[in-house]
């Protein structure tokens, strides 16, 4: 007979990130998982050439920052909890750490299979050097040379809906028995078979005997219905044994997880996507509403967003290629959404700095300017590459993000270390321009990946976190959509507070509107849009009440429109983006 299952009572949480190495600690408070203290390094090999280097030294001054001791005296962890309360029940692990993955892909079609494809590779540390399509691979010589020349260390064969296509499959399968024979034992790629379930026998049987094959169900069994989940878990597996490879030391980190760990990309797709589920599965919720997070990292751009229990996640690099074209758009675009006067090459010389030193802290107002437009773009070209690849997800530049997204999380230290809060409001507006009502959520500590191993031991820990303190309400945001003449109200609001406090505003097209209602109280707003405008409930000209919980910056009205235009002129512009800073800042009511 088997005693009451024991609830861990403190769990120690590692991010190994491409920049920052963060350590948390969480713990029973009052009843409740609560974050008890977090600390951060600079990841680095160190001296003893040992990725947990950095590790070490976060954990070290975390253990200086709380009254919980779990090291002992020569600095190692006490592991489990004694009976006094002392030392750790478990540790877990999210790294982004390490070098991206060179694959392959091979399907049928670039809207139907490859896209399928593009998917997969793009929510991983992984790096599509070349792809081939069932028309690339008539020319079955040219096809063999593409590959040949690309060495992936991974190739993903994929196409036709289950059952369908077969012949199709059938040579695209012989085109990678030829390059597999053709590669010595040591570059030989791994290959992932993730096509026509009726053609698994065939691959199995071709594939098996030249290369090391790996078989998952179909990434796209019906036209844009895509089946990524067994998929990715595999290809997790596959990236952190090379970085057991790649980055000495990191095996001594995972064995002090007891295979508590993932990939931090994929721990905040997981999170995300749990949580959908859980809204959808409850009757009393709009279930049309989803929820996004973004990291803003030091060496990617993460972005994760989920609808309904249906999700997908982008991890684009961070910087464009130095001799891309790419780069010439990202230095425009700091131009454009500067604060401060900024000139092309200025901000072309900002992003070579920034790619030769990525753990760069701004330490002036112009290098802030400049990071944080460059942030705008990193969201804006994550955005666009989300919806590339998932058509649920309704996403255009001109447009904004459409539907709801309640709430959006946002980390990363260029968010986090901003010395305002309404900067970092003022980021996430303009570079996701999102529709309708959300709340914009600031994950300091990174904890977002960590809460989807933490679940796995203890449910509860997510739920008593993604509730507390340690994830900050920055404030609701309203934001209006519709065609009017600048300066004309846009939206009327009426606001009751749990203290009895009532004030009312009008909002005018153009404007940035901050409505103070104290951090963490209860409100109610009515809200009476313009005949024209659409501010989520249901249509233009529709309004309501809205129950809030006041945030750092109390409820923000953003009625720009959609695109946020901004003057040509380098002047008018700086003078309005400076405009809009203090709009967010000022008190009203």
């Amino acid at each position: 007979m088997t005693g009451p299952t024991r609830h861990p009572y403190a769990l120690l949480g590692l991010d190994v990130g491409g920049v920052n190495s963060r350590v948390s600690l969480v713990g029973i408070s009052d009843g409740k998982y609560r974050l008890l203290a977090s600390a951060q390094s600079l990841t680095s090999l160190g001296q003893d050439l040992h990725i947990g280097s950095g590790v070490d030294r976060a954990v070290q001054a975390l253990q200086r920052k709380t009254y919980h001791l779990f090291l002992n005296e020569d600095g190692g962890l006490l592991m489990p909890v004694d009976r006094i309360g002392r030392g750790l029940d478990r540790v877990g692990m999210t790294l982004s750490a390490g070098r991206r993955i060179r694959t392959a892909l091979l399907g049928l079609s670039g809207q139907g299979s490859l896209k399928a494809a593009r998917a997969l590779v793009d929510s991983l540390p992984m790096c599509a050097v070349t792809h081939l399509d069932a028309a690339m691979q008539m020319d079955e010589q040219r096809a063999i040379e593409r590959l040949l020349a690309a060495l992936p260390e991974i190739v993903i064969v994929t196409g036709g809906e289950d059952y369908g296509a077969v012949e199709t499959m059938r040579r695209t399968i012989e085109t990678v028995r030829t390059i597999c024979g053709l590669l010595p034992h040591a570059v030989k790629p791994l290959i992932l078979y993730a096509g026509n379930a009726a053609m698994e026998a065939t691959a199995r049987q071709r594939l098996e005997r030249v290369a090391r094959l790996r078989i998952v169900p179909n990434l796209q069994p019906a036209f844009g219905k895509y089946d990524l989940t067994l998929a990715q878990s595999y290809l997790e597996r596959e990236i952190l044994r090379s970085c057991k490879t790649d980055l000495p030391g990191s095996e001594v980190l995972f064995a002090l997880t007891e295979n508590l760990f993932g990939l931090t990309g994929l721990g905040a797709e997981r999170m995300i996507r749990w949580l959908s589920q859980v809204r959808a599965d409850d009757s009393e919720k709009v279930t049309s509403r989803g929820f996004l997070a973004v990291d803003l990292g030091g060496v990617y751009t993460t972005l994760a967003a989920s609808q309904n229990g249906i999700s997908g996640a982008v991890m684009l690099e961070k910087f464009p290629g130095l001799a891309h074209v790419d780069r010439r758009v990202a230095a425009q675009a700091i131009c454009d959404w500067s604060d401060t006067p900024v000139t092309f090459d200025e901000a072309d010389q900002f992003l070579c700095n920034y790619v030769t030193v990525p753990q760069w802290i701004p330490d002036t107002q112009k290098t802030l300017s400049l990071s944080l437009s460059f942030s705008r773009y990193r969201l804006q070209q994550g955005l666009i590459c989300l919806a590339r690849n998932h058509d649920w997800l309704e996403y255009h530049p001109q447009r904004g993000l459409q539907g709801y997204f309640e709430p959006v999380i946002a980390s990363g230290a260029v968010l986090t270390g901003a010395p305002d809060p309404a900067l970092v409001m003022l980021t996430l507006l303009d570079g996701l321009q999102p529709r309708q009502i959300t709340t914009m959520v600031l994950d300091r500590h990174h904890l977002l990946p960590l809460l989807a191993k933490f679940g796995e031991v203890e449910p509860l820990v997510p739920i008593h976190l993604l509730s507390s303190p340690a994830f900050e309400n920055l404030g609701t945001v309203i934001s209006t959509a519709g065609e009017l003449p600048r300066g004309k109200t846009a939206l009327s609001v009426v606001v009751k507070t749990a203290s009895g406090v009532s004030f009312s505003q009008e909002v005018q097209h153009g404007w940035l509107a901050r409505l103070k209602i104290p951090q963490g109280e209860p409100a109610v707003l009515e809200l009476t849009p313009h005949r024209r405008v659409d501010i989520g409930f249901g249509g233009r000209g529709r309004g309501g009440r809205l129950k809030v919980v006041g945030g750092r910056l109390g409820v923000v009205i953003d009625a720009r429109g959609r695109p946020v235009q901004l003057p040509k002129q380098p002047e008018l512009r700086i003078d309005l983006l400076n405009h809009w800073q203090r709009m967010l800042r000022a008190d009203h009511g």
